[in-house]
């Protein structure tokens, strides 16, 4: 058999040893495993940057639900402190109103009693004119 022939279905291995020795056929195997490693670590990094894309994208949704959830919530609260300013004014036109109505209840009972007054004395003064005397 020629040293340096090749069979169908690869290399001689048996011929190749001696040339390269059994360090080289080692060091030949480590590369093909160290390639097949790297390939399978690359694999494996373009999976873990589609997925963090994928991530990135959800979480970028989620931001922007985040967003729009504040503005919907500081509009709500200008519009509440709003009405609730509204109510304020209103609830001090009904006390205004009120001490109105107490004002003027005060100064009709006072008015009141001034009349009751003045009719004890018209009906004394009937009393005395018409001669009846009061006990």
């Amino acid at each position: 058999m020629d040293p340096t022939a090749v069979t169908t279905v690869g290399i001689d291995w048996v011929t190749l040893i001696p040339q390269v020795g059994f360090g080289g056929i080692i060091f030949a195997a480590f590369m093909f495993l160290l390639k097949w490693v790297l390939k399978t670590q690359e694999k494996i990094l373009d999976n873990s940057k589609e997925e963090r894309d994928a991530s990135q994208s959800v979480i970028q949704g989620y931001l922007k639900a985040l967003e729009q959830m504040n503005v919907q919530v500081s509009d709500n609260h200008k519009q509440v402190t709003e009405a609730h300013g509204y109510q304020r004014a209103e609830h001090e036109k009904m006390l205004q109103g009120l001490d109105n109505v107490c004002f003027i209840s005060e100064q009709n009972a006072k008015c009141l009693e001034k009349i009751k007054d003045n009719l004890e004395e018209q009906g004394k003064a009937l009393a005395r004119i018409n001669g009846i005397r009061s006990e």
